[in-house]
Order: C-alpha cells, then structure tokens, then sequence
C-alpha cells in the first residue's frame, strides 16, 4: 500500500514479512527493480519501482535533502500499547494513519545515502516517470542528497563522515558507496563536478585506506582512542570489492585525460588481497560486491561518448538514450565537440573499445540497434 521493501520474512514462509524497513534494502530494491525494468520493459517491473519510489521518496526523504536510515516493525506509542506490525500492516491506509506512523529513525549516513542516490540515478536512467517522461523528480532528490552529501560530511581533505554529526574515523564502506553515488550522478547529468569530486575521494580513499605493501584497503583510518577488536583493521572482503568497483569505474572515465591513472591497478591489487579461499568460503553468499567486482574488472569496457554543446537538445536526446543501453560493459560519459572525437557539427554518439571505434551515431532511435551490433563484436 505504501510501498517499500521490508527487511525479510520468518518461519521459513514468504508471506510472513518481518515489517522492518532498512534503508539498504530500499535503495537495493529499487536499483534491482529498475534493472529489471531495463532488461525487460513490463508493466509490472514499471508498476514495483513506482510504488518502491514512492516510499523512498515519501515516507524515507528528509525535506531538506537526504534519507532516512529505517523505520520500525511495530508501532510504539508512548500512552498506549504497541501494535505489532502483522496487525498493523493488516490494516487500510486511513486507519493506520490514525493509529500513528511507525517511527523512522532520523539519521542520514553517507553509505545509505550514497546508495540510494545511485538507485534513483538507476531509476532515472531506466524507467520513465509516472508520467512518461524522464523521472526528473527521482534525479532531482538525488541530486539534494548528493549535495548534502558534500555540505555536510565531506571533510576538508576530501573523504566523507559516516554520520554528519559525528566526529570519528573514516569507514571504507561510506567512501567507496559515495565515490559510486558521485560517477551515478556524473553519468546521469554529464556534469564534470561530481567526476572532481569522485577523483579527489579517490585520492583520499588511496593515501588513508590502502595498505600499499600488501595491497587492499583497511575498514576505516586508525583511530587513536579504539581498544581491542576495534582497534584491529581489516580488509572486509565486501568493501574491497565496492571499492574495487569504484576505482575501475573511475580509472574509466578518465584514462583518456593526460594524467595517468593508477586506480586500476589499485583496484586489482585489492581483489587479489582479499581473495584468500577460505575467507571467501567464510562469507557465505555474502560476496556481490566482490563477485561483481571480479567481473567488471575482467571484461573488455566500451565508451559509450555523447559528443555536443551542453545546451543542445539533440545531445541531451542522444544522452538520454545512450542510459538507456542494456549491457554492463557501457561506460557513459558526455564531451564537447573536438576534445575527444572530432566536431562534425552535430551531436552524436561514439562506441568505442580499447581497439576499435564505431561511426557516430546521430539519430537517438537508431543507437539501440547500433550498439548491439557493435557490443556483438567485443569480447
């Protein structure tokens, strides 16, 4: 009725959800949703990401910008009793509002955060809008965050706080999600600022995480005032991978500068670090970053260019429909005419690999058809 993914069921059966809504597991459902859209454009996948939007949107977005971390199972009130959530959930949307809302809790973290504005730039790139059109109310609250993001809990030197409010050692697991957040928001709107940014975090993340005898990257920064187990820093497989991703996604989108990039090989170095056997046994199923990591760093990348002035229609056309392409291999990116490809004095589209390139592409309808022959071809 609202929306919203809850956190998992109980007794072995599907239809007995445990009514807690965590923020990872939002941002996770409607990324997924929104791929499922992208691969197999039904009304259904449409339907699901709409309703999943909603509750984001509303119930999960503070008005100033950002998100909330969760929101409780039952409801508790302070001169009455709890209602448990099967029986609270049973009910219709006027008799829950009149009992009360569940309480959200108001905090706002630079991982959650980072994830969820990657979802919606998913979102915005995958499925239209509830009416047809691009899904610029989910770009715009992306965009807030990502701005809150840089306002409130990012430090001078480049990384980001885990709470806003908090002073503290930095955490692998929020600078590899916002570095993530900040290329998403890149990719969406073709804007170089969040790219700076991305490129400054990594720095960040390399000169205080990165065990550079070994390879790998550290949980967080050595913190002063941590004893015993807190005090130990590990290479978690999982945000070894997010990171990994981070950084091969970075290195990408700017090997072509003048300035080499050594973030690629970062990234390898730390998938090797982390790939003992019997650590990855350990983990259980617990290993899609890292899974999605190894993969992103063996297969062939192909730029996928849209060249043109910022103010042209036909560029932001070519854009819009260069987001849409179905295949993980893309790499998105805008530039202007004679920087990278030659100005031909339209906008227009380059595929290309570390070998070939394929003819511009000017028509929007035609790009579709254009880079499945070309992908066809990379291996």
């Amino acid at each position: 009725m609202w929306g919203g993914m809850y956190q998992y069921s109980v007794g072995g059966a599907w239809d007995r959800p445990h009514y807690e809504k965590i923020g990872a597991i939002q941002a996770g459902a409607l990324e997924s949703l929104a791929r499922a859209h992208l691969r197999s454009p039904e009304p259904r996948w449409r339907s699901a990401a709409h309703r999943q939007r909603s509750y984001i949107l509303g119930m999960m977005q503070h008005p100033g910008g950002g998100f909330f971390t969760s929101q409780d199972a039952d409801l508790q009130r302070p001169d009455a009793e709890p209602v448990p959530g099967p029986e609270y959930y049973a009910r219709g949307d006027a008799d829950r509002r009149k009992l009360g809302i569940p309480r959200v809790d108001p905090h706002r973290y630079a991982d959650l955060n980072a994830r969820t504005i990657s979802a919606l730039c998913q979102l915005h790139a995958s499925v239209p809008g509830p009416d047809g059109g691009p899904d610029n109310d989910a770009l715009a609250a992306a965009l807030r965050a990502g701005e809150r993001l840089l306002s409130a809990h990012r430090e001078p030197g480049g990384g980001f706080r885990h709470d806003a409010d908090l002073p503290g050692p930095l955490h692998l697991r929020d600078q590899a999600a916002v570095g993530r957040a900040l290329l998403a928001l890149h990719r969406v709107t073709g804007d170089d600022r969040w790219l700076a940014h991305a490129r400054e975090l990594a720095e960040l993340m390399r000169a205080t995480l990165e065990d550079r005898e070994h390879g790998g990257f550290f949980a967080h920064t050595r913190d002063p005032g941590a004893v015993g187990v807190f005090a130990e820093r590990r290479k978690p497989i999982e945000d070894n991978g997010m990171a990994a991703r981070f950084l091969l996604e970075l290195h990408r989108q700017i090997d072509h500068l003048p300035a080499p990039s050594s973030h690629a090989d970062a990234a390898i170095k730390a998938l090797r670090a982390v790939s003992d056997p019997q650590a990855i046994a350990d983990e259980g199923r617990m290993l899609g970053q890292y899974a999605l990591a190894l993969a992103e760093a063996t297969f062939t990348p192909v730029d996928v260019t849209i060249v043109g002035q910022p103010d042209d229609p036909a560029r932001a056309a070519l854009h819009r429909a260069a987001l849409g392409l179905d295949d993980p291999r893309t790499l998105v990116s805008v530039s202007p005419p004679g920087a990278r490809y030659p100005d031909i004095g339209a906008a227009a589209v380059y595929l290309c690999t570390d070998s070939a390139c394929s003819r511009p592409i000017k028509d929007p309808a035609r790009l579709a058809e254009a880079a499945t022959s070309f992908l066809a071809t990379v291996q």
